[in-house]
């Protein structure tokens, strides 16, 4: 059912009116979401960290290759009796090492040697610089008592 206009034009129909608002809806609903994506901080801050993490790893692989290549290179470049005596001196150095915390262990008594395991513990787990701090405190403290004595 249209109308005529007076321009010669025919009104829309029930059915077109329908139509176009049905179309206007979905194009107001695409942009709805898209101004809902732009919005979106912490969706765009994760997209971002994804895509430096992906670009890190990319990175760190690169260079791990290369420096693997490097390590290859040089290794090829030192002549076999270099490397051999090399082999041989680290082989030594760990022995003699190893014979040396032996000893140690024997003369140190034990709560000494518990105290230095729990300062290992601590220093694997990066508390370097509070266990610094503490002793500064307890050589400022020993000073201190040794100065009175005397």
């Amino acid at each position: 059912m249209s109308a005529s206009s007076e321009d010669g034009r025919t009104a829309p129909t029930t059915d077109d009116l329908r139509a176009r608002a049905e179309d206007a809806r979905e194009e107001l609903g695409g942009t709805v979401d898209a101004l809902a994506r732009k919005a979106d901080v912490k969706a765009q801050a994760k997209r971002k960290a994804t895509a430096v993490k992906d670009a890190a790893g990319q990175a760190t692989g690169q260079v791990l290759g290369k420096g693997s290549d490097a390590v290859r290179q040089v290794r090829d470049r030192v002549p076999e009796p270099v490397r051999a005596q090399a082999a041989t001196a680290r082989a030594e150095l760990a022995h003699r090492t190893t014979t040396t915390v032996a000893k140690v262990r024997k003369v140190t008594p034990a709560p000494v040697l518990m105290t230095v395991r729990q300062v290992a513990g601590l220093l694997r787990r990066g508390r370097g610089p509070l266990l610094a701090a503490g002793a500064v405190v307890l050589v400022a403290g020993a000073a201190r008592r040794a100065r009175r004595a005397s």
